[in-house]
């Protein structure tokens, strides 16, 4: 079953990179329209615009793309990125089946490919090994699944002003029981580190649980004024990259902001989400980022 899915997996890959490909050439094309990418040191060309929004794997250093942008795209452009953002979702999909079939993995995606793909029996080799074979030439282990999930934004028609800004306190929160973070702990390379926070978990009682949170980089976000059915409409997007305008000339109106980095308070701050205000805003095992709920703090404190 689980090579099926992984043959599923790579032909929806396939599918994915095709749509990107000939996105990347749309963009290209339409190279009498408007760009503009505010975040980058270099002269805006649809080359790299194309570049930066078609990369599926991890960037190589010294790598130079814009944070974000706009370009004007025709209709042929708008629709092919569409059809790639189906893709993306399939590709999705099939990845999130794939990783449910091996309950309790969390490897990479690629090695935990190879080491399923290991476990297969005699009368399967030669259909495993063509599998082996394709998926290393397709270079998995390069693969930014992140960007790979990534849709390619179109804003609205009759785009009057874009304003980019960055939010900040954005944290990625999970329940985690008491056991998983033993495991955790036990992976740690610093033995002081490993022996404290296995000693702190040793401390709390069989069935508790945690809150893993770690803060995400600042998002990137646009407040974006257009005109629907001659009505001034206000909409705000989280945005990931270079977006597609549906117009054919640049909005009167823009506004770049740079990162302002983690300490800066001239970044608007994310809205707390309601388990934020359940755990404790002081990590009980700063290596593994683990956080105590509220009301364990409160009954170890009263017992």
């Amino acid at each position: 079953m689980s090579v099926d899915l992984i043959m599923d997996l790579f032909q929806k890959y396939k599918a994915m990179e095709n749509a990107n490909a000939t996105f990347s050439k749309a963009v290209v094309s339409d190279n009498r329209l408007p760009i503009l990418l505010p975040g980058s040191t270099s002269e805006p060309d649809r080359d790299t615009a194309a570049r930066f929004m078609t990369q599926l794997f991890l960037s190589e250093s010294g790598d130079n793309l814009p944070q974000s942008g706009l370009i004007c795209a025709s209709p042929y452009t708008i629709q092919m990125a569409e059809q790639l953002n189906v893709c993306k979702s399939e590709f999705q999909a099939s990845v999130k089946s794939f990783r449910d079939s091996v309950q309790g993995e969390k490897s990479r995606l690629d090695k935990l490919i190879d080491r399923v793909l290991l476990q297969q029996c005699s009368n399967a080799r030669h259909r495993v090994k063509e599998l082996q074979l394709a998926l290393k030439r397709a270079q998995l282990n390069r693969l930014d699944l992140l960007r790979c999930y990534a849709k390619i934004r179109v804003l609205p028609k009759n785009l009057i002003s874009i304003s980019w800004t960055w939010a900040r306190t954005h944290a990625v929160i999970d329940p985690i029981t008491r056991d998983e973070a033993i495991k955790q702990a036990h992976n740690l390379s610093n033995e002081e580190t490993r022996n404290i926070a296995l000693n702190r978990l040793a401390a709390l009682s069989q069935g508790e649980k945690l809150a893993y949170r770690k803060k995400l980089p600042n998002q990137l976000r646009a407040n974006l004024q257009y005109l629907d059915d001659g009505q001034l409409k206000r909409k705000a997007v989280t945005i990931s990259g270079i977006v597609l305008s549906q117009d054919c000339s640049l909005p009167n109106t823009w506004v770049w902001r740079d990162d302002p980095g983690e300490q800066s308070p001239k970044a608007p701050l994310s809205r707390v989400t309601r388990i934020d205000t359940k755990i404790d805003r002081e990590p009980y095992i700063k290596a593994l980022h683990l956080h105590l709920y509220k009301e364990s703090v409160y009954n170890r404190k009263c017992s």
